[in-house]
């Protein structure tokens, strides 16, 4: 059953949770009190379907996809892309955890950042930065295969879960990363999240 089209507004709302912004984040971001951003998402939800954010974004990215992989004049590369940033970006927000300070992005095979989602932790944080384009190895600032942070990402090409506790002077956090696999069940990346240890244990 196809959604009721979303105003501009509504749109830019979705786009912007899809990229890790708190309800806050928004109401900062838009310029909007909180209530604003609430009732949006009330309409939102009315048009959509949909239990909370996570859900009701998922269900409008897999609708995009859908409508992008049914357009005629769709070329392979776009078609490929789209199907990428769906599954990335639904895997991404069924690892989001509500008020945990967390990173969360996905990566392609060769191990290229393709998608970031920051919760309430920065895409920067203890020297490690993590951008699209840039590689995991750029992220961590090394290319050996031994440093928990890049093994966990080679153990998930393998096809298994890994979990890695990182920490330093001032931080500990944990990184859950997972293969991110397509139709056909092969790995086409993979998925991960980094998370205060201190959120964690609070969440």
């Amino acid at each position: 059953m196809p959604h009721k089209e979303l105003s501009p507004r509504e749109e830019q709302i979705i786009d912007l949770c899809s990229q890790g912004f708190t309800n806050e984040g928004i109401a900062h971001e838009l310029g909007l009190s909180l209530g604003t951003v609430n009732t949006y998402w009330l309409r939102i939800r009315t048009k959509v379907g949909g239990s909370g954010r996570a859900e009701i974004v998922s269900r409008i990215i897999k609708g995009r996809a859908e409508r992008a992989l049914q357009e005629k004049d769709s070329d392979r590369p776009a078609v490929e892309q789209s199907l990428f940033d769906l599954r990335a970006t639904l895997a991404l927000l069924n690892l989001a955890m509500e008020g945990i300070q967390s990173t969360a992005w996905a990566t392609d095979r060769d191990l290229t950042i393709r998608i970031v989602a920051n919760g309430e932790l920065s895409a920067r944080r203890s020297g490690m930065v993590w951008e699209v384009g840039k590689t995991i190895f750029d992220a961590f600032g090394t290319n050996d295969p031994d440093d928990p942070g890049i093994r966990a990402h080679l153990i998930a090409l393998a096809g298994k879960r890994a979990t890695a506790r990182l920490s330093g002077k001032d931080f500990k956090m944990v990184l859950r990363v997972m293969p991110l696999r397509n139709e056909k069940d092969e790995i086409i990346g993979c998925v991960s999240l980094l998370a205060s240890l201190k959120g964690l244990l609070k969440g």
